[in-house]
């Protein structure tokens, strides 16, 4: 799916960002890197878009938002959340947060998605589909729990 290539990118792209504490200066080599791995123009061109959004505050050092205390912070799943989240998929999620793509908010409405699949435990693939969902706001306003699985014409599942 789109939205999870995207997610792929904008992961890769901070981390890179947040590890060499550089800022965008060096575009066209990432670009040229993502469509080395298999990403198209159109995709690396969405996620550029959504990080400018996403981090306005901060356009030419992304390495800032680390330093921000609430995402040091570690969520501890249930018993039951262990139970029905792989340990990779928690910790690609922890990830996302301590890149500061999701919020506090954010990973509780990911996890409480999570309850709706029948998969157990979910993996890293899972993860991504409900996470791009959650940050890209995949659904509407009416159904903010809304996340669509398989055939893009079919229901959302609320």
């Amino acid at each position: 799916m789109v939205h999870e290539r995207i997610l792929e990118i904008v992961v890769y792209l901070v981390s890179h960002l947040s590890d060499r504490r550089e800022g965008l200066g060096n575009l066209d080599e990432m670009s040229t890197d993502l469509r080395s791995m298999g990403f198209t123009d159109n995709e690396i061109s969405s996620a550029y878009s959504w990080l400018l959004k996403h981090f306005e505050n901060y356009p030419n050092d992304f390495s800032d938002q680390n330093d921000r205390t609430d995402s040091r912070s570690v969520r501890v799943l249930s018993e039951y959340e262990r139970k029905l989240i792989s340990a990779e998929a928690y910790g690609y999620l922890l990830r996302l947060r301590h890149l500061d793509l999701i919020t506090a908010a954010q990973m509780e409405m990911i996890l409480d998605r999570c309850i709706l699949f029948d998969t157990d435990p979910l993996d890293i693939d899972d993860i991504k589909i409900i996470a791009s969902a959650t940050m890209f706001e995949v659904g509407s306003a009416d159904l903010p729990y809304a996340i669509w699985v398989g055939d893009p014409e079919s229901e959302p599942i609320n």
